[in-house]
């Protein structure tokens, strides 16, 4: 766009040659102590985020209840997006950890992040290694995992209709309360396999051999807390657990 705000005909839209650096140099340039991994900051956020997630139970379940009906109406949307937005925190967290970002120690790293996105109903290993090509393959027609760019030709034909703000709206609604789930499960808007993929499949195309162990294991995690929420509402009750867990979990 020119100082007038005509555009330029010599302006392309997408650069069609190598930048004069590389990601070596950019590496460089950056201080170092911005790559020093601290263990003790890094357990003082999980800790932080436990400590306010756990205080809102707390508050939740020892007092909403005594609040007059108007008051509870307003009490429980408010905890839910609050808790919602903490569990986001440790989720944030656990994706770090699957950076090797946490600390100077993987099995730390693993093992924190395995913990914390199974608590969330993530498979941490299957989707570390997923997440970890996607990083490396970014935009790419061929080899990145996630967002993978459409062709022209490949745009389905009803998303014409769609090209608005309600069809938009409308998008981005799904995308927000089933985009998650189903790329986990089906691989939705993922890279084109030869076969089925599923992150949760120890056998999905998405791994190598060496991989597959670590896929059981990630499983094992969400069995645990399926297995923890079904006993918990078995005692507390369904309405119980969608109220201080679903609900947050969704916004999270």
């Amino acid at each position: 766009m020119g100082a007038d705000g005509v555009s330029s005909p010599n302006i392309k839209r997408v650069p069609s040659t190598k930048p004069p650096f590389t990601l070596g140099q950019v590496k460089k340039a950056i201080p170092p102590h911005c790559f020093e991994r601290s263990l003790l900051r890094s357990f003082s956020y999980v800790v932080y985020d436990l400590l306010i997630s756990s205080l809102l139970g707390y508050i939740a379940t020892t007092s909403f209840h005594l609040l007059p009906s108007h008051f509870a109406y307003v009490a429980w949307p408010i905890y839910w997006i609050l808790q919602g937005c903490v569990l986001t925190g440790l989720w944030v967290i656990a994706h770090e950890c699957g950076h090797h970002a946490f600390s100077d120690h993987q099995w730390i790293d693993d093992t924190v992040g395995l913990l914390l996105h199974s608590a969330l109903f993530v498979p941490y290993f299957s989707w570390k290694y997923s997440h970890r090509r996607h990083h490396s393959n970014i935009g790419c027609l061929d080899r990145d995992e996630v967002f993978v760019p459409k062709l022209k030709s490949q745009i389905p034909w009803h998303y014409m209709y769609l090209n608005n703000p309600p069809g938009r709206a409308l998008g981005l609604a799904v995308k927000l309360l089933l985009g998650w789930p189903l790329y986990l499960s089906f691989n939705a808007s993922g890279r084109p396999y030869d076969r089925f993929a599923c992150h949760y499949d120890p056998y999905s195309p998405i791994y190598s051999d060496r991989e597959r162990l670590h896929i059981y294991i990630s499983d094992l995690g969400i069995f645990a807390t399926a297995f923890v929420l079904c006993r918990i509402a078995i005692t507390q009750g369904l309405a119980f657990v969608i109220s201080i867990y679903g609900v947050p979990f969704v916004i999270c």
